[in-house]
């Protein structure tokens, strides 16, 4: 599996779900979202996500929102590796 750096982490996303394989936003057919393609297991950090069809700010503008997303609910709370 090949990783992915974000910061000084490295992550595994090959064959985990994607935030827009959960939340069908279609920005996977259109390559619009920032978080696409790399950063679909990790979007909240990512600057300018399209969330539900919104652009997002930064992380700090965007992590209420976050909080409360169902994906990231599902990653955060199940652990990055399910």
């Amino acid at each position: 599996m090949a990783g992915k750096k974000f910061g000084r982490f490295s992550m595994k996303f090959t064959g985990k779900e994607q935030c827009w394989e959960r939340m069908k936003c279609g920005r996977d057919r259109d390559a619009s979202c920032p978080a696409y393609p790399d950063y679909g297991r990790l979007c909240w950090p990512i600057a300018g996500t399209k969330c539900r069809g919104n652009v997002a700010g930064s992380h700090a503008q965007k992590i209420k929102d976050c909080e409360s997303c169902e994906f990231f609910k599902a990653v955060v709370f199940s652990g990055l590796e399910e």
